[in-house]
């Protein structure tokens, strides 16, 4: 049985460790927080920091594994370094980097010919208030390597909003790095991908749905993205050059990129499946395709070239409750009985604030459903979602 560790055992893991150890993996689990929620899930569940590196290769050096599986973005360099450093499959730690640190990414996508906004990366308010006039407004602000999950992100209107986003943005700076990039309007797109032995497949994409707010939080994404061929064609030759570029020769990605009419532009890619549900669920639901399993096949040394089993539809939508102090939810055991769910949940609890999207770890509950084709989804979608009321006292924002 082969032995893989997988770095991250949060909330949303569950399935990544039912499905590889369905699929005859075992697996070990590696978690900072001792009561991981999806910890319990696995063979083995070890209590360690996934972003120490050192603790995690000492580890492994004794007790050995085949392959080493990053799910989120804390992991990403750790898994670079320690497979490196033993021999095993996986990026490179200049990939790593690569695809952690956006000012990087953007350097090596200029570079490679390939669409950028205009950006530059700064540490200081004083760099951002001399410089932004070079980018101009709209213009985005984020930490060039924040964790994921949206982190610090907010759109920028005027210089009234500068001081507002770099002091929303700071908490969440791990290298004391941040970017301002151009706004680009358009369908904004996820894009799933695993490579092997460096030719890029793609999984599954799709187009967001998102408020108007600052921080641009997605409230709904859409199986498979509404492009013509022309577009899609687009998308996926521009996203295979930019899943390379980064030196992502072997593993999963999740690449955003936003295109209009017949024109595209980078956004990101990490070197890891998408979060949530989209990795271990969405992506299957899509394609046929198990990622969890076919990125630990290829990890561990299998021959496992991607083959698509069919294109059906599926949302991955997020509850958005006006802002106010949760009280109740009402419908969510009828709304488990609808045949298109995969899965349901409410996230945050009675007395807890709703309706405040700093960053998607702050979504008050989600919804994924799978059907045919996308249209009928996004019905099922919405059906769902208007059976599921959530009572909310009203305070000022």
């Amino acid at each position: 049985m082969k032995r893989i560790a997988i770095l991250g055992a949060g909330l949303y893991n569950k399935e990544v460790y039912t499905k590889l150890i369905a699929g005859g993996y075992y697996t070990i689990a590696l978690d900072a927080n001792p009561n991981a929620p999806s910890a319990k899930f696995a063979n083995e569940f070890i209590n360690l920091d996934i972003s120490d590196k050192e603790a995690i290769l000492n580890y492994f050096q004794i007790n050995p594994v085949h392959a080493i599986m990053p799910i989120n973005d804390w992991g990403v360099k750790t898994a670079a370094y320690v497979t490196t450093k033993l021999g095993l499959k996986g990026i490179s730690e200049h990939a790593a980097l690569a695809s952690t640190d956006k000012g990087v990414m953007r350097d090596i996508w200029q570079v490679s010919g390939l669409p950028n906004p205009s950006y530059f990366v700064f540490s200081t308010l004083e760099d951002l208030e001399v410089k932004i006039e070079n980018i101009g407004f709209p213009c985005v602000v984020k930490p060039t390597d924040s964790g994921g999950s949206g982190r610090g992100i907010s759109v920028l209107k005027s210089m009234n909003d500068v001081k507002w986003a770099y002091d929303f943005a700071i908490p969440f700076v791990k290298n004391n790095r941040l970017i301002c990039e151009g706004f680009v309007d358009g369908i904004e797109l996820t894009i799933e991908s695993i490579s092997f032995n460096g030719e890029v497949f793609i999984l599954a994409i799709s187009d967001k749905e998102k408020p108007d707010l600052k921080t641009r939080v997605a409230t709904s994404l859409n199986f498979p993205a509404k492009l013509t061929d022309e577009q899609r064609d687009l998308v996926v030759k521009t996203v295979k050059k930019a899943v390379i570029s980064l030196g992502i020769q072997n593993g999963m990605a999740h690449t955003e990129a936003i295109i209009k009419d017949m024109k595209i532009v980078m956004v990101e890619t990490a070197a890891r499946g998408g979060g949530g549900h989209i990795f271990h669920t969405i992506i299957e639901a899509v394609s046929g395709i198990s990622a969890p399993i076919l990125l630990a096949d290829i990890l561990t040394g299998f021959d496992k070239v991607p083959e698509i089993q069919f294109q059906k539809g599926a949302v991955y939508r997020f509850f958005n409750p006006p802002y106010g102090i949760l009280k109740n939810v009402v419908g969510i055991e009828n709304a488990k009985l609808h045949p298109a769910l995969l899965d349901i949940g409410i996230i945050k609890k009675a007395g807890e604030l709703v309706g405040d999207l700093k960053n998607s770890l702050e979504r008050a509950g989600y919804i994924v459903v799978e059907a045919e084709d996308r249209n009928k989804a996004v019905y099922y979608a919405d059906e769902i979602e208007k059976s599921v009321v959530f009572e909310v006292e009203k305070v000022c924002e």
